[in-house]
């Protein structure tokens, strides 16, 4: 009997979580549809930081473009939604105390998203643009497609926003006891070769500095995640 009420609280669970996913696929879908109109003025906002126009190698890269960046609009705007769904769906359930924290656990979470997304673009993206087209010489002109730009943008600033958030998921973990200290100071070597290859993954191009500058706010993150959790640990064996 027992055995059998488990299972059916995991097809129950499943059957919720289909019907989310579902639900912020078409809401998800909806955003990309009601950004589109403005995904001009989006596009005006990131070339700020290239100083200089782009181009498109194809007749459809202008509109394929600009869809992209709905998409990578869109995608932003549904991390809140899909964030309160797992709270309420997957922590809140097995962890009830927590309900009391809600607010400031999405407040927290949206300052570190933005803090992420606002380094990137006032100081990470313009050194590594700056870089990149600082080899430009009198025979070597180079002409930047949209569609790579938007890509570039777009999947470092998220990327980024989403490492911020390193340091509250690294609370959430120390509270129910699963993370120790011990376990930062242990794998540090680890840490830095991880904090390579991923750094390697984000950055769209394969140059060393812009992988520099991805890797550095990624270490910082890996040690402000072993200072929450150094705060967090006496709490946690306290029982507060």
């Amino acid at each position: 009997m027992e055995y059998a009420s488990r299972v059916t609280t995991i097809i129950t669970e499943l059957d919720k979580a289909r019907k989310g996913i579902t639900a912020c696929f078409a809401l998800f879908l909806a955003l990309i549809v009601a950004i589109f109109p403005f995904s001009e003025r989006a596009l005006e906002v990131l070339v700020r930081l290239l100083g200089r126009n782009l181009v498109s190698f194809s007749p459809e890269e202008g509109f394929l473009a600009l869809a992209s960046l709905s998409v990578y609009c869109a995608f932003v705007l549904i991390l809140p939604v899909a964030g309160f769904m797992i709270w309420r769906g997957a922590v809140l359930p097995r962890v009830p105390a927590w309900r009391k924290w809600s607010v400031p656990v999405f407040a927290t979470a949206t300052a570190l998203f933005l803090s992420g997304v606002l380094l990137g673009y006032f100081i990470i993206l313009p050194a590594g643009i700056g870089f990149l087209v600082g080899f430009e010489t009198g025979e070597l002109k180079p002409y930047l497609s949209v569609r790579k730009f938007i890509a570039f943008c777009g999947g470092m600033l998220i990327a980024l926003g989403l490492a911020f958030e390193t340091p509250l998921l690294s609370l959430f973990l120390a509270r129910l006891g699963w993370l120790k200290t011990g376990f930062f100071v242990k794998h540090w070597r680890t840490a830095v070769i991880g904090c390579t290859v991923l750094a390697a993954v984000i950055t769209p191009t394969p140059d060393i500095y812009n992988m520099g500058l991805m890797m550095v706010p990624l270490m910082g993150l890996y040690f402000v995640s072993l200072l929450v959790v150094l705060i967090a640990e006496p709490k946690h064996r306290t029982g507060t």
